[in-house]
């Protein structure tokens, strides 16, 4: 309503356009790892920007209600996020930017989706730099949870060396799968399981031929799998009274580390070895 006037105005763009938006917004802030307040916060500051009078939306891990009043008519949609989330900050950086570049500037739909189509693209992760990132990972791990105990020693040194280097190496291949099932879109509690289990079934063989320790190449791989920061996020959303989706995002890790945890434990048992 123009406050001058007190004349309703209509929106500045389609009112399906402004729900579109908002939505595409909000679910790329949530399957982002972004909070449920700053997607939710985003979606109202649009939704005004374009003229609403007033908002009103909820959104869970798992979905977005939306429901706008535009002075006369109450449009409402929802989005089901059904695709698997991940946590690129990167992208949810530059999601933020671009809410904030809708408030200012007010595209229409079609200058909206030439945005965030460049976004998408800028975001999107290489084979190259997926893999060498789990290689470095697994690594590392390797090395952070190696027995330091008994000393520095040449021997002990040396064998340490080994053992990263060949949780560097294994985590190559498991890194290809890895990418491959995603993009075949396998169930990914069944693609996570059969990850794991090639990956503890690499390291047990492994251990077989090379005089190395496959349980720390194993440590360092999972770490690969285990989501340590979806696990802060559930706690995050928790404490930030979100509940509901902080439950949901809790649920969902501890099903995942259950799953990651059986993939090597199955491998362990086939293959030799302790579990």
């Amino acid at each position: 309503m123009d406050t001058k006037t007190g004349v309703l105005k209509a929106p500045l763009i389609p009112e399906d356009d402004v729900l579109y938006i908002a939505l595409e917004i909000g679910e790329h802030i949530l399957r982002n790892g972004g909070e449920i307040s700053r997607a939710e916060d985003s979606i109202i500051r649009i939704c005004k920007a374009y003229g609403a009078i007033h908002v009103d939306v909820t959104a869970i891990f798992s979905m977005i209600a939306l429901t706008v009043d535009f002075g006369g008519a109450h449009v409402t949609s929802t989005r089901r996020i059904t695709n698997s989330t991940s946590n690129n900050l990167g992208k949810l950086s530059k999601l933020n930017n671009l809410s904030r570049y809708i408030c200012a500037n007010l595209p229409t739909k079609d200058e909206f989706r030439e945005k965030f189509n460049e976004i998408h693209k800028s975001s999107e992760i290489s084979i190259l730099r997926f893999v060498v990132g789990n290689m470095l990972a697994a690594l590392g791990f390797t090395i952070f949870f190696s027995d330091f105990s008994a000393g520095f020693s040449p021997e002990i040194l040396l064998g340490i060396t080994i053992d990263s280097l060949l949780a560097g190496a294994l985590a190559v291949p498991l890194a290809f799968i890895s990418n491959h099932l995603a993009k075949t879109k396998t169930n990914s509690m069944i693609s996570k399981f059969l990850v794991c289990f090639i990956g503890g079934m690499l390291a047990l063989l492994v251990g077989k031929v090379i005089p190395c320790h496959a349980d720390k190449i194993m440590i360092g791989n999972i770490m690969n799998f285990i989501p340590g920061v979806a696990m802060t996020n559930s706690f995050r959303d928790l404490f930030g009274g979100d509940i509901m989706s902080g439950l949901f995002r809790l649920c969902t890790v501890l099903i995942d580390a259950i799953i990651v945890a059986a993939g090597y434990a199955v491998a362990i048992l086939i293959f030799g070895g302790v579990v």
